[in-house]
């Protein structure tokens, strides 16, 4: 009989890490996911732009605060489009995930209704540094390792 295979996905703005559980008494291990990589911020934006003053000669440079947000919205696709090629090639039955709240949201907006239809929990938890021997315990209320 083939084990349940469970992925915990731990995110944060740049960083994933996938953990892999095959049922309850078979511990954790990690998966490389080194194709996952999130974007400078830098490589979003060529340089400021400028605008002219209403008045005046004077000009300005306008910066974009929201270069941020974005390279977590791009981060955010590729996770999720990762987790729907994943599924489909049968790498995992469900998944949890934790991430930081504001990642968490970009997630929940971006993954298939295939992978939701897995989704065994969510966690608004940023656990990315938390070592493979201390990760049961954060996980206990919604996965037996």
């Amino acid at each position: 009989m083939r084990p349940i295979i469970s992925w915990i996905v731990l995110v944060d703005a740049e960083t994933v890490r996938i953990v892999v559980n095959e049922g309850p008494g078979k511990g954790l291990y990690g998966r490389k996911t080194d194709e996952l990589k999130a974007r400078a911020v830098t490589e979003l934006s060529d340089a400021p732009g400028m605008t002219a003053s209403s008045v005046g000669p004077n000009r300005g440079s306008i910066s974009d605060p929201q270069l941020k947000v974005q390279a977590e919205a791009l981060f955010a696709n590729e996770i999720a489009t990762y987790l729907d090629n994943a599924l489909q090639a049968g790498e995992f039955d469900r998944l949890v995930l934790a991430a930081a709240p504001e990642m968490l949201g970009l997630l929940r907006q971006r993954l298939s209704n295939e992978v939701k239809g897995v989704l065994l929990a969510d966690l608004a938890k940023d656990l990315t540094h938390v070592t493979l021997e201390d990760l049961p315990a954060h996980l206990s209320n919604v996965l037996v390792v």
